[in-house]
């Protein structure tokens, strides 16, 4: 399990250095912008200290699974 689990969330350029970082492959990219794929994350937080953008946040267990439950 992820200690801290990283989202893009606004001002994604679509330079594509976070996904050329990841080195668990966990990032992909649509016309909406990056994606982070929590199943493979690995919660190093690569992506987000070389996002220029500053698009990508770190958040915590308790508030993924906030996040979770209000999606339902």
């Amino acid at each position: 399990m992820n200690p801290q689990r990283h989202f893009v969330v606004r001002g994604c350029t679509g330079c594509d250095t976070c996904r050329s970082l990841c080195p668990a492959e966990a990032i992909t990219y649509d016309l909406e912008g990056a994606h982070i794929h929590q199943e493979k994350c690995i919660g190093c937080g690569t992506c987000m200290e070389n996002c220029a953008s500053e698009a990508i946040r770190e958040i915590s267990e308790e508030e993924y699974q906030k996040l979770l439950a209000q999606a339902k």
